[in-house]
């Protein structure tokens, strides 16, 4: 597995803040990532009701070849942090941040108000 580096410059292009651009990238990652575990649970379910209920004893120590060249097939896809950074750069999705509005205040400082009063 190679390092692939990135432009951070590019992903700055978009948005002022780096960090939130690395935030909202690293949560379309999570999305693809979940999104390919469910497709390969969906894949794999057959094989593992075979598993759990042979129809032989043979059956249950087998190891189905299609099992494996699915698994393999996944293993080969592209990282999910690297096709969220593809799509960002693709104009794929965008993001946009909800107003925080004003920082909570930490309880050093409610408790330096409380003292003044």
């Amino acid at each position: 597995m190679s390092v692939k580096p990135v432009d951070l410059n590019k992903l700055r292009a978009g948005h002022e803040n780096l960090y939130e651009t690395v935030v909202a990238i690293s949560k379309r990652a999570k999305v693809i990532h979940e999104e390919e575990r469910a497709e390969l649970e969906e894949k794999l379910l057959p094989y593992k009701e075979m598993i759990r209920n042979p129809a032989s004893e043979s059956e249950s120590d087998k190891v189905f070849p299609e099992q494996v060249a699915i698994s393999l097939e996944f293993e080969s896809r592209q990282k999910t942090a690297q096709r969220a950074i593809t799509q960002f750069l693709q104009n794929k999705y965008d993001y946009t941040l909800k107003d925080q509005g004003s920082p909570a205040k930490t309880q050093d400082e409610q408790e330096n108000e409380a003292d003044r009063d």
